[in-house]
């Protein structure tokens, strides 16, 4: 009987450990970007270039681009608000479609956006979440 509850204890410990072991949606995040940027920086149009990639607590994955060609101060507000529009439509249209995507899909992943000037001076961000993604 000794034993048995030895084993037991045993058992359920090695459950625990295994258990917390697993990886979480946050631990495959930071392998993805980890392997993202070893792929950057690549531009992606004319005048936009995805620098790298990163991660936050809570299923955050962030995107870091750079326009190459503009330099804030020279953007007026209205054309910042319509190129913001434009490229939050582009990005929920991609994740809401993009097989390559299907896993942040399934859990739940908030996407961040920021895009910084050929400076590196914050020129517009967004976040496309799981309640817009999965709207119908």
């Amino acid at each position: 009987m000794k034993n048995v509850v030895k084993f037991s204890l045993v058992l359920l410990l090695l459950i625990v450990v295994s258990c917390k072991k697993e990886k979480t949606i946050d631990d495959e995040l930071k392998e993805a970007a980890a392997s993202m940027n070893k792929l950057t920086p690549q531009i992606l149009n004319d005048g936009i270039r995805l620098d790298s990639v990163s991660t936050e607590p809570n299923k955050v994955f962030k995107y870091n681009y750079t326009l190459t060609d503009d330099v804030k101060e020279n953007v007026t507000p209205e054309q910042i608000e319509t190129f913001k529009k434009e490229a939050k439509e582009g990005a929920l249209q991609a994740v809401k479609t993009s097989a390559d995507l299907q896993e942040f899909r399934d859990n739940d992943v908030v996407l961040k956006y920021s895009y910084y000037d050929k400076n590196g001076k914050l020129t517009a961000d967004f976040n496309v979440t799981p309640a817009e993604y999965k709207a119908k």
